[in-house]
């Protein structure tokens, strides 16, 4: 998981954008697999996809935040781990409830391309606070 991490921050991620850049796929493969029109970046996939994007206000619902989401992951990262007025001490369960977050997505997103199944957006919320559960227990 912490490799998956350090590859998204560092945008490594097998994205369609970056497949058409080291020439795997063609351009007109490119869209979002979230079902939007949009091209798949990373930075577009886990925050602005009209689909996925959604599964980051449901997380902050359960939190109970408040929270306007960036146009990049690194932003993100940063600022989710970091929500201002929160005790420092949270900021490691916020990270981890973060990472959860986009290996969910990530999965779904795999899932949807492999093995043509489409998860519901409440499912996938289900499962970041299960798998958040799971680490943070760990």
């Amino acid at each position: 998981m912490f490799v998956f991490a350090w590859r998204l921050l560092r945008n490594r991620l097998p994205t369609k954008d970056n497949l058409i850049c080291r020439r795997i796929i063609q351009h007109d493969n490119a869209y979002c697999s979230g079902g939007c029109s949009s091209g798949e970046t990373t930075d577009h996939l886990l925050l602005r996809c009209d689909h996925f994007g959604m599964v980051w206000h449901r997380i902050y619902q359960w939190l109970d935040i408040s929270f306007t989401t960036h146009a990049s992951v690194k932003a993100h990262f940063h600022q989710f781990g970091h929500l201002a007025g929160l005790p420092r001490s949270t900021h490691s369960y916020l990270t981890v409830i973060w990472q959860a977050s986009v290996w969910i997505i990530w999965k779904e997103r795999n899932s949807r391309i492999f093995n043509q199944k489409n998860g519901d957006l409440d499912q996938l919320a289900d499962n970041i606070k299960l798998m958040s559960f799971y680490w943070l227990k760990a």
